[in-house]
């Protein structure tokens, strides 16, 4: 049997920046979890799932029943699940087909499935804003990449996310050591015609500790 920490939830880069959907946190939260259920599925019929709705909600610190339902079927939308969920079961298992990417991609993400647990003390938010920046670190360049260096403006329009929450998260994010951020000062960049300074600014890198997952 596989060691729980070697488990990882991979997810294509396109569904991390809403490239092609439009997920707030929650429906991400409730992908991530169906994905990784359907890895854990027994490879016959791997696309019928059977999960239970209560775990997840707990799981991912979900209140309203209503949320869950509207995640699920806004993975619907978008061709993630069969069919539109109507009513969450109140005894028993909620059976879904689900298909894990229904569209051509190239390029995934994969964090260690523990990640999930730290939900209670990251939020939402801080999940996903750790798949976001691990998307855009080259794990392969060992020398020159090993951070993510997007700027403010752009996790902010892809996410749908406003500044001063994607800083409450970041600081969140590094209370529990999963990131660092190095902050870099304005540079010299010569001058513009009216012979006024030019500074070129450099955005934030971002450190995504796996060890810590």
């Amino acid at each position: 049997m596989e060691n729980k920490k070697k488990l990882q939830i991979q997810i294509p880069d396109e569904i991390i920046r809403n490239y092609c959907v439009d997920f707030n946190h929650y429906d991400f939260g409730v992908y991530a979890m169906l994905k990784y259920a359907h890895f854990r599925n027994p490879k016959q019929d791997k696309g019928k799932l059977e999960v239970d709705h209560k775990f997840i909600m707990n799981k991912l610190f979900i209140n309203d029943s209503r949320t869950l339902k509207k995640s699920l079927n806004k993975l619907y939308k978008y061709g993630f699940i069969d069919s539109e969920v109507k009513r969450l079961p109140r005894n028993g298992a909620l059976k879904l087909e689900f298909n894990p990417v229904p569209f051509k991609t190239k390029t995934f993400t994969q964090l260690p499935a523990n990640l999930i647990n730290k939900i209670e003390h990251i939020g939402l938010i801080g999940y996903r804003l750790v798949y976001y920046y691990e998307s855009y670190i080259n794990r392969k360049d060992v020398i020159s990449k090993q951070f993510c260096f997007v700027g403010q403006d752009t996790i902010s329009d892809e996410l749908n996310i406003n500044k001063e929450t994607i800083k409450k998260y970041n600081d969140i994010l590094k209370k529990n050591k999963l990131i660092t951020i190095k902050r870099h000062q304005l540079e010299f960049d010569g001058y513009d015609d009216l012979d006024n300074v030019v500074f070129t600014k450099y955005n934030n890198h971002y450190y995504v500790h796996i060890d810590k997952i």
